[in-house]
């Protein structure tokens, strides 16, 4: 999860964000949503490829892509993420690295994914590191969940929360700029799957958020607040003692990597 080409956010702060993560591994794991079925087969097809993580964190990627029949590396940086994939996911390897700079040969991986991570990497090197390591056509995706804000309630979290996620600019490289590395560049229709939470777990995902993390004590203590306070005062909310977090997840694939 380590490296930093978001314009919005200064580098230095970047790098403190990006590896603050180690400090909530728990967390991340418990709160963070997976990825549906339906958006690995929509961007892998339905043979067995080897593909690589990268940024795999605690591995919610790797375990989609381990459940559709991939053979699937995992780089993740942070032994604290890295320890939890390890210890959930033992079919996956799991390996030390940073995506700028990847301990692989030549044409190792029919497809390198990053859920959720891309952002994180300084991105021209990460994409040449990626271009070196696929094998010919080879296919590049990157992987977004963002809420359902048709639902209400989903709507006034997203408000608590802030931020545009996947649809931030410069959140991933345009596909102009994929164009320019690849045949073919497509941005998929959004796949929805949900996840059930109850007040801690709802804690639990904004609590994983590196600017949540990296917040003053009081500060945080405070925004996490209003996630409880929305649990106890939302109408949709209010007496439940759990609800459905509906997602929604897009990808933007590359196919055909031109010869370097």
């Amino acid at each position: 999860m380590l490296g930093g080409n978001d314009a919005s956010v200064p580098i230095a702060d970047k790098a403190t964000r990006a590896a603050s993560f180690g400090q909530v591994a728990d967390i991340y794991q418990r709160g963070r949503p997976g990825y549906p079925p339906a958006a690995i087969a929509w961007t892998l097809g339905p043979e067995p490829l080897d593909v690589l993580d990268l940024g795999a964190g605690t591995g919610k990627l790797t375990a989609a892509l381990l459940a559709a029949g991939h053979r699937v590396t995992a780089l993740e940086p942070l032994p604290e993420m890295r320890a939890i994939l390890t210890e959930t996911l033992p079919a996956a390897t799991a390996i030390d690295g940073r995506a700028e700079d990847l301990p692989f040969a030549d044409d190792s991986f029919d497809a390198v994914v990053a859920g959720a991570a891309f952002h994180w990497f300084d991105r021209e090197p990460t994409l040449d590191e990626i271009a070196r390591v696929l094998r010919p056509p080879g296919v590049l995706a990157l992987f977004g969940n963002r809420f359902d804000t048709s639902v209400d309630w989903q709507r006034r979290l997203r408000g608590i929360n802030g931020g545009a996620g996947i649809r931030r600019r410069g959140h991933w490289p345009s596909q102009p700029e994929l164009r320019r590395r690849f045949a073919e560049v497509d941005d998929s229709p959004a796949f929805p799957h949900r996840m059930e939470v109850d007040p801690a777990g709802l804690r639990d995902y904004l609590a994983s958020m590196s600017r949540v993390v990296t917040m003053e004590p009081a500060e945080r203590a405070a925004h996490l607040a209003r996630v409880d306070e929305l649990w106890e005062n939302d109408p949709e909310l209010r007496g439940r003692a759990t609800a459905t977090l509906l997602w929604r997840t897009s990808v933007r694939r590359s196919r055909g990597a031109f010869p370097r």
